[in-house]
């Protein structure tokens, strides 16, 4: 089994839960480091801490989020390694570093620039945003998409991993049941807001609401915005709903 370490950003949050993870992967006389974080000299002390005399090989990146990519480049001066991210990186690219292959895997649906990184040794995924530890992930509309997101799940599914790490919380042992945990949420999802759309037309400000309940926390509201129009768009493309503009805003319904 390959060497994985964490290292925890100091940015915990209602997105983020305890931090982003950035994960130190041993390749033999270097290291791979995946998803540096936010720009932070505490947290860029911490992985040098955690590297001691180890040189970093590659850093790579999942997505371009500010909790993930800001680090990156100033990590890779300090170690004179290269950034490696999408679209330089593309599905099945494999980036060869030390003693360890790593393949890329495009995984859109989070945001449009995902990657997941494959150990097929270990049959360990770092995925990035795509799943957490703990909780469901947001679909960052408009970037994300909710039928990308779904494929994104069912690519990694067939792959069979054995464990997932995680952009936050903790690694996944049962990566299979997780991945199936994910994918029937988001279907779920999805079926609470159609028929939600066939009980009431609504605009998805509107629909935010009703879905997710009145106790939804402000701070949270956008993300569950995001999401609810991701699949908003989702049905609108299958079919399923139409939209149509009052009043310069968008109002949704079931098609009939």
């Amino acid at each position: 089994m390959t060497a994985v370490q964490r290292v925890v950003a100091p940015n915990p949050g209602p997105y983020t839960g305890p931090g982003t993870n950035t994960w130190i992967v041993d390749a033999g006389p270097v290291a791979v480091v995946i998803d540096p974080g936010p720009d932070d000299d505490e947290h860029l002390a911490a992985i040098d801490k955690r590297l001691g005399s180890t040189a970093v090989g590659v850093v790579l990146v999942t997505h371009s989020h500010p909790d993930h990519l800001p680090l990156a480049e100033r990590l890779a001066r300090r170690h004179h390694a290269a950034v490696r991210r999408y679209p330089e990186l593309s599905d099945g690219d494999i980036v060869r570093v030390g003693n360890l292959n790593v393949t890329s895997l495009y995984t859109p649906g989070h945001s449009a620039d995902h990657l997941s990184f494959w150990l097929a040794g270990d049959r360990a995924v770092f995925t990035g945003d795509l799943v957490l530890g703990r909780g469901s992930s947001m679909v960052t509309y408009p970037e994300g998409d909710v039928a990308d997101y779904l494929r994104s799940l069912e690519r990694l599914a067939a792959m069979e991993p054995r464990i997932l790490f995680p952009g936050h919380w903790d690694p996944v042992t049962d990566a299979m049941a997780k991945l199936e945990e994910y994918r029937t949420h988001r279907l779920e999802r999805e079926a609470q807001v159609l028929a939600e759309v066939a009980r009431r037309k609504g605009t998805a400000a509107e629909l935010t609401r009703r879905v997710y309940g009145p106790d939804l926390g402000e701070e949270l509201l956008a993300a569950a915005e995001m999401t609810l129009r991701a699949h908003l768009k989702k049905l609108v493309d299958d079919g399923a709903v139409n939209v149509h503009t009052v009043n310069g805003e968008e109002v949704f319904e079931r098609s009939v």
